[in-house]
């Protein structure tokens, strides 16, 4: 009993040494610059202010950038920057545009007349504006939550043509649902109509009011039912959010989904990889990309290499051999595409080129890639050249 008694002594003592703090220095981070706008409104007879935030490329690039609008753009312009700045780095959606909108309450009082005046101020002040005085493309997108998220969708139903892409969460679509779904679906049916992108998502059941919930499944079952032409759709139902916590994810998805035709494809194996057409089909598609986008249409790196990794590891050493070649040619500085190659060429016995691919990769890697990168880079050319010497 002594000796449990100790020992909890020198534990406890152990426990409650003080710590000696290192020094605190309170700051305040920035997630981004922005620009605060004022429109004269006639449609809406008062001022209005924009909060604009421009792609960090902007004033080094001569591209037009698409933009995406915030209805209730003050609520949603830090989370939208955070959002695309992830996405953006990792190659899901292009570099964009953000416009933040505050609709002062308009949406929820007397909503007919409101949809009308405020339906006016984003396409006749708002985006006019944005237009003149910054580089866009023409492909927009617009987002909305709660009462903004039922305004996303009566845009989309009465002038589908203002925006390519549509998000909406937790959008209160009760005793509109069949309205708005009859009118997208005749839109869709219009000669030369427009591909549209659609994401809409509410939380669980027992975390949104009952009628909206409804909706949702409602106008979810008619789009099941019968899928509107040219409209790219896609619901989802998000997991323990509650209704005013949708906001984050239903954004973060929502790109993700309208942007879908931009991000590089990926195949687990060499029969995904046929089936999309091979390598014919990998340059149509980056093809097709570039003229929605207006951005070149070369293949990406990264898609090549995670490719031609893929092919060699499903032993398919030829078609791997040509998408590194491909990698050499067109990115003659990556050290990874000429690490890659020698990986193949060893693979394929063909040991001399091998070890001058990777005597390339270790030089252009040489204080260029991180640490790591270097260092596996040069491992690989000493376990080739090990291997022709035994």
């Amino acid at each position: 009993m002594i000796k449990i008694i100790q020992s909890f002594l020198v534990l406890s003592a152990f426990c409650i040494l003080p710590v000696s703090a290192s020094t605190v220095v309170e700051e305040i981070i920035s997630i981004g610059k922005v620009s605060r706008v004022s429109i004269k409104s006639t449609a809406l007879g008062e001022t209005r202010d924009l909060i604009i935030h421009l792609p960090s490329s902007y004033n080094k690039s001569n591209i037009n950038y698409p933009v995406l609008y915030l209805i209730d753009g003050n609520r949603h312009i830090e989370h939208a920057i955070v959002s695309s700045n992830l996405l953006q780095k990792q190659n899901r959606i292009p570099e964009q545009i953000i416009v933040a909108v505050s609709n002062n309450n308009e949406l929820r009082h007397d909503p007919d007349m409101a949809i009308s005046k405020f339906t006016a101020f984003v396409k006749s002040e708002v985006m006019p504006y944005v237009n003149n005085k910054y580089k866009t493309s023409g492909l927009n997108t617009l987002y909305g939550h709660t009462k903004a998220g039922w305004f996303t969708a009566e845009v989309l139903a009465n002038q589908p043509e203002l925006f390519r892409n549509y998000i909406l969460a937790s959008a209160p679509l009760q005793d509109d649902e069949a309205k708005i779904y009859n009118k997208i679906l005749a839109n869709g049916a219009k000669e030369n109509s427009q591909v549209k992108s659609l994401y809409i998502a509410v939380s669980e059941e027992a975390d949104e009011p009952y009628r909206y919930t409804d909706a949702f499944n409602k106008f979810v079952h008619f789009l099941m039912e019968n899928p509107p032409e040219n409209l790219d759709w896609r619901s989802e139902y998000l997991k323990e959010h509650v209704h005013m916590t949708t906001a984050i994810p239903s954004l973060y998805g929502g790109l993700t989904h309208v942007f879908n035709s931009y991000q590089a494809p990926s195949f687990a194996n060499l029969e995904e990889y046929i089936d999309f057409g091979g390598f014919i089909g990998l340059t149509d598609y980056y093809n097709k990309r570039a003229k929605i986008y207006g951005i070149d249409p070369q293949v990406a790196e990264s898609t090549l290499l995670n490719l031609a990794t893929m092919l060699l590891r499903e032993g398919e050493h030829n078609r791997s051999l040509e998408l590194y070649l491909a990698s050499v040619r067109d990115y003659p500085e990556s050290a990874a595409a000429y690490s890659g190659l020698g990986q193949v060429y060893f693979s394929l016995k063909m040991h001399e080129e091998s070890i001058s691919a990777h005597q390339l990769a270790v030089k252009l890697a040489n204080g260029i890639n991180p640490s790591w990168q270097q260092e596996l880079f040069q491992n690989r050319l000493e376990s080739v050249v090990k291997e022709m010497n035994n």
